[in-house]
C-alpha cells in the first residue's frame, strides 16, 4: 500500500487541499419507492429531520396509484440500540401526502439505520441534517467498495482488484464558512505504510461535506493481507480530528 504500489483512482496534489465551504453541514438523505435498509454514523448533537411520502404515479389501474403506506424506523445500533418510529401504516389513499418534519431532534453519536418496511409502496424521501448548533465534528471512516454488478455499497472487506472509497462526513463549528485540509494514513500491523493527501466535496445526494479518497488495490498489495485502518487526520478551521475505518485485504475472489 506504499505509494508506488496503490493506485489512486484520482489525480490528487502533493500537498493538502484546501477549500472554502459555503454550507458545512452533516446531512443524510435517502429515497425510494420500496422497503430499503441503509446504515451511516452520525457525529452526534442537534438535527432536523424530514419524512416524505406520496402515493406513486404508476397509472390509474394500478392499485399504488390510489393507495400506499409506509413504515419505517430509525435505530442507533451502535454504541447502544435505540429505536424510533419515522412513518405510519396506515394507508395513504388521498393526493395529500405524508409529511414528518422539520422535526428538531438531539440525537447521541454511534452507528444509525434506516430501516423501511419491504411492504412499503409508496414513493418516500428521508432526510436529517445538523444544524447551526453544532460544533464541528468529524464521522468515523466508512469504506465503500463496488460490486462486480456494478452498485455501490458499505463494506469492512475489500479484495484484490476492488475498487473502493474511504470517507467520512464532517460540519465545521456552527456551520461556518471556513477552510479544511486533510491527510490519510493507511496502517498495517498498526505501523504506517503510506499517506496521501485528502479529496473534500460533497455527497451526491444529501450534499453534506465529506472527505474521501478513492483506491484501487492491485496484485502488489497482497502483501497487506489482513487488518488494515484508514485514519484521517484533518483540520476543519483551526481545530483537528481524528477518525478510523478498519478493514480487511483479501486476496481476489474467484
Amino acid at each position: 500500500m506504499d505509494r508506488t504500489k496503490l493506485k489512486v483512482m484520482l489525480v490528487i496534489a502533493t500537498a493538502f487541499l484546501w477549500t472554502n465551504v459555503a454550507r458545512a453541514a452533516e446531512g443524510y438523505f435517502y429515497q425510494g419507492d420500496s422497503g430499503r435498509e441503509a446504515s451511516f454514523y452520525l457525529i452526534g448533537g442537534q438535527y432536523n429531520l424530514y419524512v416524505y411520502a406520496k402515493r406513486p404515479v404508476l397509472g390509474y389501474a394500478t392499485p399504488e396509484s390510489k393507495s400506499c403506506f409506509f413504515n419505517g424506523n430509525l435505530q442507533r445500533v451502535w454504541p447502544t440500540h435505540d429505536a424510533m418510529t419515522i412513518g405510519t401504516t396506515i394507508p395513504i389513499s388521498t393526493i395529500v401526502p405524508y409529511k414528518l418534519g422539520p422535526v428538531p431532534i438531539a440525537l447521541p453519536a454511534g452507528l444509525y439505520s434506516l430501516y423501511v418496511t419491504h411492504l412499503t409502496n409508496c414513493a418516500w424521501h428521508f432526510s436529517l441534517e445538523s444544524t447551526k448548533e453544532n460544533s464541528a465534528g468529524l464521522a468515523p471512516v466508512q469504506m465503500l467498495r463496488r460490486t462486480r454488478a456494478g452498485s455501490i455499497e458499505a463494506s469492512t472487506s475489500a479484495s484484490v482488484g476492488d475498487q473502493v472509497q474511504f470517507y467520512a462526513q464532517y460540519r465545521s463549528d456552527h456551520d461556518s464558512d471556513v477552510k479544511v485540509s486533510g491527510e490519510v494514513q493507511m496502517l498495517h500491523d498498526e505501523k504506517i505504510v503510506a499517506t496521501f493527501p485528502l479529496q473534500v466535496g460533497h455527497d451526491k445526494e444529501s450534499l453534506a461535506n465529506v472527505f474521501y479518497l478513492d483506491v484501487h488495490f492491485e496484485p502488489s498489495d497482497q502483501k497487506y493481507f489482513g487488518s488494515n485502518t484508514a485514519r484521517f487526520v484533518v483540520k476543519i478551521g483551526g481545530a483537528e480530528f481524528t477518525s478510523t475505518g478498519n478493514f480487511t485485504l483479501t486476496p481476489p475472489s474467484r
